[in-house]
């Protein structure tokens, strides 16, 4: 099995070791910044060596890669299977994505990955690139045809689902985002949060529910 031209372990030991390589890289970038952090730190604290290290991932551009597609693939998960569920209405459907999306983003593996574009975006802008095109851009792509899928049916009314994909998610996840970043250390409330969550599903919704609902609710 291969990961572009690198080689990913079959064995337990291996797969220990990759992770132990990406747990150590994550907290690395993030206590000494990114372009402070050398392999030669990276392996000290996880174990093994360089050369395991590089035939999994290359060079330190590789690890972190490595960090944000697996960040990726937890919020595209739990995407496909909402997405996937045609029983849902919208509002359940929207408020578990939004709900989701939020839990895999809040994980502190995730909030490293940010914290690095933050610092070291101007460094390495084709990482941050990449970050873009395989992370953000990809979820609000399916969102977007979701939502077009739900406009389609005639149980929304959204003529253009990429901005509204975009403008759903930011009210979900800006200001909490932005809470965690700058202030780590305040408890989060999971209540409050899910409260405003279920709230900010409902807001949107009535931007976008069809003309006829609109009317006999405001009736």
């Amino acid at each position: 099995m291969a990961e572009g031209d690198r080689t990913l372990p079959s064995t337990g030991r291996g797969l220990a070791r990759r992770r132990a390589l990406l747990d150590a890289a994550a907290r690395l970038f993030v206590e000494k910044g990114y372009g402070k952090t050398t392999l030669d730190d990276i392996v000290a604290v996880a174990g093994g060596s360089k050369a395991t290290l590089y035939a999994q991932f290359g060079d330190k551009e590789g690890l972190f890669r490595a960090i944000m597609a697996e960040n990726q693939a937890r919020i595209q998960a739990g995407l496909d299977r909402v997405v996937a569920c045609q029983s849902l209405t919208p509002e359940e459907a929207l408020t578990q994505v939004a709900l989701q999306f939020l839990g895999v983003l809040l994980q502190e593996e995730t909030l490293s990955v940010i914290r690095v574009l933050i610092a070291e975006g101007g460094r390495v802008p084709q990482v941050v690139d990449e970050f873009m095109r395989t992370g953000p851009e990809v979820t609000n792509k399916r969102l977007s045809d979701y939502l077009a899928g739900l406009s389609d049916r005639g149980l929304l009314s959204v003529p253009d689902p990429a901005t509204a994909a975009r403008a759903f998610l930011g009210m979900v996840t800006g200001r909490l985002l932005f809470d965690r970043l700058v202030m780590p250390e305040r408890t989060l409330d999971l209540g409050r949060e899910e409260h405003y969550v279920r709230q900010a599903v409902r807001l949107f919704l009535d931007g976008v529910s069809p003309a006829g609902a609109r009317a006999t609710r405001a009736a």
